[in-house]
C-alpha cells in the first residue's frame, strides 16, 4: 500500500528537480568549454594509473589473462593523443555563438522607471487633469487663500 505512494512521490520529485536543473537554476558563469582539456587530461591520467594498478594486481594474483591487459594503457595514451590533436584546439578558441552575443546592454534607471511604472503614477511637471477636476482645484485654491489671509 505504501509502495505506489512512494513511487509517485519520488517520480514527482524527480520531475520537479529535473525542471529546476534545466530551466530554473541556470548558472550565471560559463567557461565556454575552456576547462574541458584540463578535466580530460586528469581523467585520462586517472584511467592510465588505474589500468597500470589493475595489471600489477592481476599479475600478483597470477591471473592467467593479465597479459591481455597490457595493450590497454597504450590504447588509452593513443586515445589521449588523438583527442589532443583533434579537439583541444576548438576548446581554446571562443565559439561564434559566444562571440556574437557580445556584452549585454544595461538599461538606464530612467528607462526602467518609464517601462515598469504605470503612467498614472508618473509625476510630470504639468498637471493635465486640472480641467477635469476644476471644482476641487478651485476649492483647494480658495482654502489656501483664506488661510493665508487669516494668518496675517
Amino acid at each position: 500500500m505504501i509502495l505506489p505512494f512512494t513511487i509517485l512521490y519520488f517520480a514527482v520529485g524527480w520531475l520537479v528537480l529535473r525542471n529546476q536543473a534545466l530551466n530554473v537554476y541556470v548558472p550565471s558563469y560559463e567557461s565556454n568549454g575552456r576547462m574541458w582539456p584540463h578535466m580530460h587530461t586528469r581523467i585520462l591520467a586517472a584511467l592510465f594509473l588505474s589500468q597500470i594498478t589493475m595489471i600489477g594486481y592481476f599479475s600478483i594474483k597470477k591471473f592467467s589473462y593479465s597479459a591481455l591487459l597490457i595493450p590497454l594503457p597504450f590504447v588509452s595514451l593513443a586515445f589521449g593523443y588523438v583527442c589532443r590533436k583533434c579537439f583541444y584546439t576548438s576548446c581554446c578558441i571562443i565559439s561564434l555563438e559566444v562571440a556574437c552575443k557580445g556584452e549585454k546592454e544595461v538599461p538606464s534607471l530612467s528607462s526602467l522607471i518609464d517601462a515598469f511604472t504605470p503612467p498614472c503614477l508618473l509625476v510630470d511637471d504639468e498637471f493635465n487633469d486640472v480641467e477635469q477636476y476644476e471644482d476641487a482645484h478651485s476649492a483647494i485654491l480658495s482654502r489656501s487663500t483664506s488661510s493665508d489671509t487669516s494668518n496675517t
